[in-house]
C-alpha cells in the first residue's frame, strides 16, 4: 500500500522543492494527501504549487497557504521586508483571484485535518521552515500521537553551520524535535550530495510534457540567482525518497537539540546527551538516488 504523505514546503526560494515534489507526485509508492506552504508570500508559494500540480495532472490534491512569519520573535526589519515583498511582487496577470483564494486557506488547519482523517497513516514531509508543523502540534496536543513520522530536510551535525530550514525558526524546530514523533533528519551535508547538472537537465529541456516545461520555466527564473551552484542541489528530495525507501539513506539515532539562545550559534542543531529523538542521515546512496530520480521524472513520459 502506498505511503500517504503531506508535504510542507517553502517552494519559490530554491528550485529543489519543485523538482522534489514532482518526484513525489510520480512515485506509485507515495500518495500525496495535501501540500502546504510556509514562509513569506505563502499564498504566492501555494500558487506556484498549484501550477506544478496542474502540470502533473494532479490538480485535485489540496493546497493551503500557511504561516508567513516564524514563531520566534520577529524584528521590525523582518516585518518590513515581508510587507515590501508584497508591494513589489505582484501575482502574474490573471492569477490574482487564484492567489486570493489560496490566501484564504489555512495550512495549519489542513495539517490537523489531514492527520485526523487518517490517524497513524499520514507521514509529514517537511522541506521548509517548521513553523506550520509546530503550530499544528501546539494547537492540537493530541496530534503528535497520530503522526507516524516527520521526515525533514534540515540541520547539520558534522559541519559547524546553521541550516536555513532550522535557523529561520529555531523555536518551531525545537517544538517539532521535542514532540515525541519519530523523526528522520536529512542533514545539509548529506542531502546536498545529489545535484542535477546541466547535462541532466537537457532531457527536461527537450521534452514537451507539461510537467517538464513547468519545471524548466521555473528553473530558468531561478538560474540567474543560483550563486555558485552547478545546478539544482536536491536537498529536499531526501525526506521524500526516504519515505518510500529507507535503505537509500544511512542513519544513526541521535539526540538532537536546537540552539535557541546562543548569540553566535542560534539555529544550530547539536547533539546532546539523552534518549535519541531522531534518525539522522550520515550517508546516502547518491548514485542510486540520482538514477531513481531521473528514471522517475524522465521515464514516465
Amino acid at each position: 500500500m502506498p505511503q500517504s504523505i503531506l508535504i510542507d514546503t517553502d517552494a519559490g526560494d530554491d528550485i529543489d522543492d519543485l523538482f522534489a515534489i514532482a518526484f513525489a507526485l510520480l512515485r506509485p509508492e507515495l500518495t500525496v494527501e495535501a501540500i502546504t506552504t510556509v514562509s513569506s508570500l505563502s499564498a504566492r508559494r501555494a500558487l506556484l504549487i498549484q501550477r506544478l500540480l496542474d502540470s502533473a495532472r494532479k490538480s485535485a490534491i489540496p493546497v493551503a497557504a500557511g504561516c508567513e512569519l516564524p514563531l520566534r520573535p520577529v524584528t521590525e526589519a523582518e516585518r518590513a521586508m515581508v510587507a515590501e515583498a508584497y508591494r513589489s511582487n505582484h501575482a502574474p496577470a490573471g492569477d490574482e483571484q487564484a492567489e486570493a483564494a489560496l490566501a484564504a486557506t489555512d495550512a495549519v488547519s489542513t495539517i490537523i485535518e489531514t492527520v485526523n482523517r487518517r490517524p497513524g497513516e499520514v507521514g509529514i514531509v517537511a522541506i521548509g521552515p517548521l513553523t506550520n508543523i509546530a503550530a499544528a502540534l501546539v494547537r492540537r496536543a493530541d496530534l503528535a500521537s497520530k503522526i507516524p513520522y516527520i521526515a525533514l530536510m534540515g540541520g547539520e551535525v558534522v559541519l559547524t553551520r546553521a541550516e536555513h530550514n532550522i535557523s529561520w525558526d529555531p523555536e518551531a524546530a525545537a517544538i517539532v524535535l521535542s514532540a515525541g514523533v519519530p523523526i528522520f533528519l536529512g542533514t545539509w551535508d548529506v542531502t546536498r550530495r545529489f545535484v542535477l547538472l546541466p547535462e541532466d537537465l537537457e532531457a527536461f529541456r527537450k521534452s514537451t510534457a507539461p510537467l517538464h516545461r513547468m519545471l524548466i520555466e521555473s528553473l530558468d527564473l531561478w538560474w540567474p540567482h543560483r550563486g555558485g551552484k552547478p545546478g539544482p542541489v536536491m536537498y529536499d528530495l531526501a525526506p521524500i525518497a526516504w519515505s518510500m525507501d529507507r535503505s537509500l539513506y544511512a542513519t544513526q539515532p541521535m539526540t538532537i537539540a536546537v540552539e535557541t539562545q546562543g548569540a553566535h550559534t542560534r539555529g544550530w542543531t547539536v547533539r546532546v546527551p539523552g534518549p535519541a529523538n531522531a534518525d539522522v542521515s550520515v550517508d546516502m546512496r547518491a548514485d542510486d538516488v540520482k538514477a531513481l530520480y531521473l528514471e522517475t521524472l524522465l521515464g514516465t513520459h
